[in-house]
């Protein structure tokens, strides 16, 4: 399916378009009228139900009528008209389309049905279709403004490399204001719509490919092809072409990866993270900072060390707090033929270490700035220079425009400007934005492009940690239904049977003391008797769990005393497990889930008793390799205690590595009622011991 002719169509016919003149035009007329407004430069044609006369075009009453096979046809008539208008084009040839039309899957049950059967008929011809419930799109390089919104009856944002795609289209009209306001370049604005044939994905696939585009941009709302999205984000990344993505909901509490201490280690976000730092995205926080970041991320080149040159000692101090916070930037001291070079024009007793303050000093000569700037963007310790001011008088705020502009183009390093100043400075700022400089007026959303900024470049020089190729596990949905747990042995039974390994251990249905006394003479004391009861999961909290019980006697009163629980808590016993002790050293906990989105997710952690006391936790989107599985343990603050800490003997890492490998192969053959599953804890020896999955739960759906 090729985006081409939808994008970039060289004719276009819309079909529905109103005769009637209105103050505020909507649908078919008003992409009808921004396409004139915008200079569209190829044939547009109409189609009414008669045949008139619109702004000097002649109408037509159907597509076959046409002199012409278009391009693309837009449509924008009552969705119960939508399919028969499809249908006729797709019989004439047409691949392309745009369906404003709302009244389908975002509507009822009806809509659901009709978008359904339009999404298969335009399948079966392997066109390409925006909508429905779209307000279309804007490819600024070739001024193709097919778009409904009313933000472009004004000016266009001007053209740029920041390739943008957003499933919302009253946002989009939104971040094109922001874009024109702050004179950052758009290649295209895409809204997706219903997506019901074109999607996310597809439009973000179309990015990669385009040579106007450097960065892309995304408003994610949910991704409904995660395949698609994960082959995206490796095309982007051989590309060189960043990502960077805000996602709406980030606290959507109807989110389930799966039941157990994994779902709340996990959080409503956890795939999302765990995307992020997989696939090399750059996340942003607010809406606000999607275009700056982007824009910044579309200059390139290195982005580790930072220098700081403010005319506030403070404002470069607040600068510096939050790029040091961040762990990803070094600002290191400038060299001391720099700060000889800027020393002319600097007051003594003013600070020359990273941040340098420059108070005003310099601006006392006509060329004093430009001198201190050119010494700091001719330093080798700094990738990118930030110059930091606070409002300033009007000759001094055009000496730091013609500087940065002049330093920017002489040294080619970037050069990126922090001023809240956009009412009493406004002009200089703008000039800058005209000239593709960097300009923000909050730290925190510069901060996070210099992150993403540096992320994106390690990612680079390093791309192990990115998702690789494999098959995901079907995904059922998540979001409807109850879950249930499995017993412990019904857990292990199915997992034992799918080849995972467990220590010695024997199941003895009801109360049945005899048998369970056997059955620790048979394994030999030290054992492990576990409490097993309907639906309980977490079996220590309720004094179900006796570990190393030495003889016969302790295990006969453990027994009762587990009786006892059962009847004062009211549960229902199903029975005993009995197995071999093993003494690890440390404890992690594992688990697998599926994200609605993402498929599965591999979880680990520090387990036990401080699963949810430490929530100490990294999460992988599948597949990944035994390289990826090191790195998720190395993210956890427990790595440090594997690795024997204060003295202590280092801990079996490669048999950890191993079970978690073993656990995430499960994955694909898992069926259909798979929720999740928990294995905590698993116990680590020393080197060359082991490590034991001590206790399993099985997460199904009901």
């Amino acid at each position: 399916m090729s985006l081409t002719k939808l994008i970039d169509p060289r004719s276009i016919a819309i079909v529905g378009v109103s005769s009637k003149k209105a103050e505020f035009q909507v649908g078919g007329r008003a992409v009808f009228e921004h396409l004139r407004l915008h200079g569209y430069p190829h044939r547009i044609d109409l189609i009414t139900r008669d045949k008139t006369t619109i702004e000097g075009v002649e109408t037509f009453t159907t597509l076959s009528g046409l002199p012409t096979l278009p391009d693309c046809v837009l449509i924008s008539v009552p969705a119960n008209d939508v399919f028969g208008v499809v249908a006729e084009a797709l019989s004439l040839g047409v691949r392309a389309f745009v369906v404003l039309s709302a009244g389908f899957a975002e509507a009822d049950a009806e809509g659901v049905a009709r978008q359904t059967r339009l999404s298969e008929l335009v399948g079966r011809f392997g066109a390409a279709m925006l909508g429905p419930n779209t307000t279309g799109f804007v490819n600024f390089g070739q001024r193709v403004a097919m778009s409904s919104t009313s933000r472009i009856t004004g000016s266009l944002p001007k053209t740029g490399a920041v390739g943008l795609v957003v499933q919302s289209g009253a946002l989009g009209s939104v971040l094109m204001e922001e874009a024109d306001r702050t004179g950052i370049g758009l290649s295209y604005l895409i809204s997706t719509g219903n997506e019901a044939v074109c999607g996310l994905a597809d439009a973000a696939a179309f990015l990669v490919d385009d040579p106007a585009t450097k960065v892309i941009a995304l408003y994610v709302e949910g991704i409904r092809e995660a395949d698609k999205m994960l082959a995206v984000a490796r095309s982007a990344f051989d590309a060189g072409k960043p990502i960077v993505l805000y996602k709406a909901g980030r606290s959507d509490i109807g989110r389930r990866a799966a039941a157990g201490h994994t779902g709340s280690l996990i959080g409503a976000r956890g795939a999302y993270d765990a995307a992020i730092r997989q696939l090399g995205w750059v996340d942003v926080s607010t809406i606000e900072d999607l275009l700056p970041v982007a824009q910044y991320l579309s200059q390139g080149g290195p982005a580790r060390t930072i220098g700081i040159m403010s005319n506030s000692g403070g404002y470069g101090g607040c600068i510096a707090d939050a790029l040091e916070s961040t762990g990803h930037l070094e600002l290191p001291p400038p060299a001391n033929e720099t700060v000889s070079r800027m020393s002319t024009d600097l007051l003594s007793f003013l600070s020359t270490k990273n941040p340098v303050d420059i108070a005003g000093a310099p601006f006392k000569r006509p060329e004093g700035f430009a001198n201190c700037l050119d010494a700091f963007a001719d330093d080798p310790a700094f990738d990118t220079i930030v110059v930091a001011n606070t409002p300033i008088v009007p000759s001094w705020a055009e000496m730091v425009e013609k500087a940065v502009v002049e330093t920017r183009h002489r040294t080619g390093k970037q050069i990126a400007v922090v001023w809240p100043a956009e009412t009493f400075n406004s002009a200089p700022i703008n000039r800058l934005r005209q000239q593709n400089v960097p300009v923000f007026d909050r730290i925190d959303t510069f901060v996070t492009a210099a992150a993403g900024a540096a992320a994106v470049d390690s990612a680079r020089i390093s791309p192990s940690r990115l998702i690789r190729e494999g098959r995901r596990a079907d995904v059922v949905s998540l979001v409807s239904g109850e879950l249930v747990a499995l017993s412990e042995a019904a857990s292990k039974n199915k997992l034992s049977s799918m080849g995972l390994v467990f220590p010695q251990e024997v199941f003895i249905p009801d109360a049945n003391i005899e048998a369970i006394v056997s059955a620790a003479r048979e394994i030999g004391y030290p054992i492990t008797l576990k409490g097993m009861a309907e639906g309980v999961v977490h079996k220590s909290e309720l004094g179900l769990v006796a570990v190393a019980v030495p003889d016969e006697e302790k295990l006969r009163a453990n027994t009762e005393a587990m009786l006892a629980n059962v009847q004062r808590l009211q549960l229902r016993l199903e029975g005993f497990l009995v197995a071999e002790t093993v003494r690890p050293r440390v404890e992690v906990i594992l688990g697998l889930s599926l994200d609605p989105e993402f498929g599965p997710m591999l979880t680990l952690g520090a387990g036990g008793i401080y699963t949810e006391l430490l929530k100490d936790v990294a999460i992988r989107i599948l597949p990944v390799d035994r390289n990826e599985i090191r790195a998720l343990i190395r993210e956890c603050r427990i790595s440090a205690i594997l690795d024997g800490a204060r003295g202590q003997p280092a801990l079996d890492i490669e048999a950890l590595i191993q079970v978690a490998s073993d656990v995430a192969a499960l994955a694909p053959r898992l069926g259909n009622d798979f929720a999740g599953l928990e294995l905590n804890p698993v116990g680590i020896g020393t080197a060359g011991e082991g490590a034991w999955i001590l206790d399993a739960t099985v997460f199904v759906h009901a």
